[in-house]
């Protein structure tokens, strides 16, 4: 039987790659830090996965084991040479962490002559992958000619809207039919090859990956950022709310606009992608059981106010074409306002502001020069707020 190591047990890792990989006929095992989630594996070496598009009908992974990155570390790295595919969905920022054992297991597997193996970083990120390669490097275990000669590393786009949470009684993962596993074709060791069925193989993932972050993860971000503001708790309120929403379609067909010009999609495309990945998601929010902080999707704001991210990303293609992006900028104003005292980062940006004063955070963190139109635009949708 072919077998899968997926560094991160959480909701990705179990609802959306741990599904693909066992309905691939894959034997899983998960590496994580959690001594629960750990436990609960291991108790029927299954876990339940619930659809939210049919009534929550339970869906049962078997086949499954966890090993402890505390604990287990030796056991791993053993794993780390025998398996056929490894994948992680840990979190852009703990890459570090996972860096030094995958690099050590993979010097393991090349000292023992084993063959080539498939290595995926299924992240929230643009080209995690590549990340994951330069971190194992750093770490000095293992060299860049080494990592080539034991494996093949291609980068992904992830989406898929997944929960946790107790449904029909029993704990697990709530998860939509609609999702959107995407790898590098021209980095397989075989382009041709699907060693995940289920999974999209692309040869243009930059333009697919941003497409899911500049449409996707704004149309979230700038809901929950006004939403925020306007007092709401959870993200399933501000997506009821009219008006935040003819904002954010707005913002989000400006974004597709940009995203049509830079890389080619066609109109008909961008709206079946807009249909499929968005608008159905009102639907998946609005069933029983899906509850969403807003505090969750809009945390980091410093990040997802940076040039390259959900929001000015897309404002910046959008004046690069000469298109519309007030209402693009309209929500990033609000993400400057965003002042969550239990988030790192919306404390440091508050602090930034109060210090520096809101022309040079807008300079500083978004990389608009001032007195730039949409520099003018941003500053003056804040002040109006």
């Amino acid at each position: 039987m072919k077998k899968a190591l997926i560094f991160g047990a959480g909701k990705i890792g179990q609802g959306f790659i741990g599904e693909l990989l066992h309905d691939d006929g894959y034997e899983i095992i998960f590496a994580d830090v959690s001594d629960i989630l750990i436990e609960d594996i291991n108790r029927n070496n299954c876990y339940s996965l619930f659809l939210t598009n049919h009534n929550y009908e339970e869906k049962i992974i078997d086949n499954v084991s966890a090993l402890s990155l505390k604990k287990n570390q030796e056991e791993i790295i053993e794993v780390i040479t025998q398996v056929d595919i490894i994948t992680t969905s840990v979190m852009q920022t703990n890459l570090i962490s996972v860096a030094p054992i995958l690099a050590k297991g993979l010097k393991k597997r090349l000292a023992e002559g084993r063959r080539r193996v498939l290595v995926m970083a299924c992240e929230n990120a643009i080209m995690g992958t590549d990340m994951l390669v330069n971190l194992m490097s750093e770490t000095g275990i293992i060299t860049i000619n080494q990592l080539s000669e034991i494996g093949a590393y291609p980068n992904t786009g992830v989406d898929r809207f997944v929960f946790g949470g107790v449904y029909n009684g029993k704990e697990g993962t709530a998860i939509s039919d609609s999702h959107e596993l995407a790898i590098e074709r021209q980095k397989l060791d075989d382009p041709d090859s699907r060693p995940i069925k289920g999974a999209e193989y692309v040869d243009d993932l930059e333009a697919v990956l941003k497409r899911k972050i500049y449409l996707v993860n704004c149309w979230l971000a700038i809901t929950s950022y006004i939403g925020y503001t306007k007092g709401y708790t959870m993200v399933d309120e501000a997506l009821r709310d009219a008006e935040i929403q003819n904002i954010v379609k707005k913002a989000i067909l400006e974004s597709a606009a940009g995203l049509e010009k830079k890389f080619g999609f066609s109109n008909e495309e961008m709206n079946k992608y807009i249909n499929n990945m968005i608008i159905k998601r009102y639907d998946d929010y609005n069933q029983e059981g899906i509850n969403d902080p807003i505090v969750r999707v809009a945390r980091q704001p410093i990040r997802k106010l940076s040039p390259d991210d959900r929001i000015m990303g897309p404002a910046y293609i959008a004046s690069e074409y000469g298109l519309s992006n007030d209402h693009l900028l309209y929500g990033a104003a609000y993400a400057f306002k965003y002042d969550d005292a239990g988030d790192e980062e919306a404390v440091e940006l508050q602090e930034y502001i109060k210090k520096n004063g809101i022309e040079n955070t807008i300079e500083k963190i978004s990389g608009l020069q001032k007195d730039s139109n949409m520099f003018n635009k941003v500053l003056e949708y804040y002040k109006t707020i």
